[in-house]
């Protein structure tokens, strides 16, 4: 007779707030069936990394009361990772649900740390904060802990309803130097205080990015990359390029295009509170003497076409700045590909040096 299939279980980790905490998480884990649900009580403590099998549910019994923090001088690669990621498997792990519970980096104690490491397909995150991550506090891996590339794909997935503080990279990044980490959804989500970007994503195909407040950013509030039939809107950007420093140009919004696929940048309010970076007289648009002005801050920028033709709509964006020459509200470039073809209306861009660049090559309308 046929085998029938284990019954899933539920399965708790009690941790004890010692650095034990780390064998008693993995091995509730490993002792747990497929389907089944692993509850983390805590708070606990770690200095290994979790490894995350798939087809599992993960969860805390509530975000104040399950925190898991890495010990002093721990320096771990990552906090919680899934197994193809740590196994240097060429294959995405199978799908994952995390939800209610926090990840505390300690930052201050430790070195070059991911909060929360994923390579798995069609994987929930809920209701989740990560702090203090020493480098990224969430990053979605191509490659493995060993650099091993995926054979596959990784697509399908929603992080949603988390708060990302501290990071000392970005918030959240997309590691994917071949095109397997396409079609997320990162939704009504919080990045603050990062060390870098908020949002860097070497892949943005197929993704959504969508109700997000992003604020005090030190470079760029979202840089996307490779935009194919992407979905940016109704982000509020309250601030980027907070540390900015010498000859370079941050951005508030950012997307480079692949041609033959429509992307959609619409209703995002970019702002940029803060002006201790802006070095320029609003009235005279120069330089006080002894300050550079050769710092430059985007808005809104679909700046390449990698290759073909590219398309994107941007509407309804609401774009407020400072007056200063420094400043570009939207700004439109073709790069290396064929022609870009926008269409560009009802959007508010006010008191921006510079409302709008649109360079050869760009095919700008109203649309119809």
């Amino acid at each position: 007779m046929p085998v029938p299939p284990a019954t899933a279980t539920r399965v708790d980790a009690t941790c004890a707030n010692t650095v034990g905490d780390a064998r008693i998480i993995q091995a509730a884990i490993d002792a747990s069936k497929e389907g089944g649900e692993v509850v983390v009580k805590g708070p606990c403590l770690i200095n290994k990394t979790i490894t995350l099998r798939g087809r599992r549910t993960y969860r805390g019994d509530a975000k104040a009361g399950t925190v898991i923090k890495q010990a002093d001088g721990a320096n771990l690669p990552a906090m919680l990772a899934s197994e193809s990621w740590v196994t240097n498997q060429p294959y995405s792990s199978d799908p994952v649900r995390i939800e209610r519970l926090t990840l505390d980096g300690n930052r201050d104690h430790n070195t070059g740390t991911v909060g929360l490491m994923l390579r798995s397909w069609d994987t929930r995150v809920y209701d989740v904060d990560i702090l203090g991550a020493p480098a990224d506090g969430i990053r979605i891996s191509n490659p493995s802990k060993n650099g091993t590339t995926l054979r596959n794909t990784m697509v399908n997935s929603v992080i949603s309803d988390v708060y990302i503080e501290r990071s000392g990279g970005s918030g959240l990044k997309v590691v994917d130097p071949g095109n397997a980490v396409s079609d997320w959804t990162f939704q009504r989500s919080w990045i603050g205080f990062s060390g870098a970007s908020a949002i860097e994503t070497d892949n943005a195909a197929g993704w959504t990015f969508s109700d997000l407040h992003v604020y005090a950013t030190p470079k760029n509030a979202i840089d996307a990359h490779r935009c194919f039939g992407t979905s940016i809107r109704n982000n509020y950007i309250e601030d980027f390029g907070t540390k900015a420093t010498g000859k370079q140009t941050y951005y508030g919004i950012r997307c480079d295009l692949q041609g033959e696929a429509g992307t959609t940048i619409s209703n995002n309010r970019i702002h940029k509170f803060g002006a201790d970076t802006l070095t320029q007289s609003k009235k005279t648009h120069q330089a006080p003497t002894g300050q550079q002005a050769d710092t430059r801050f985007v808005y809104l920028a679909l700046d390449a076409v990698n290759y073909g033709a590219g398309h994107a709509t941007v509407t309804g964006n609401t774009i407020l700045g400072h007056g200063t020459r420094q400043e570009t509200g939207l700004l439109f470039r073709r790069g290396k590909g064929d022609r870009m073809s926008i269409v560009s209306t009802g959007n508010l861009v006010d008191d921006v040096g510079i409302p709008r660049t649109t360079g050869p090559g760009v095919r700008l309308t109203s649309g119809y």
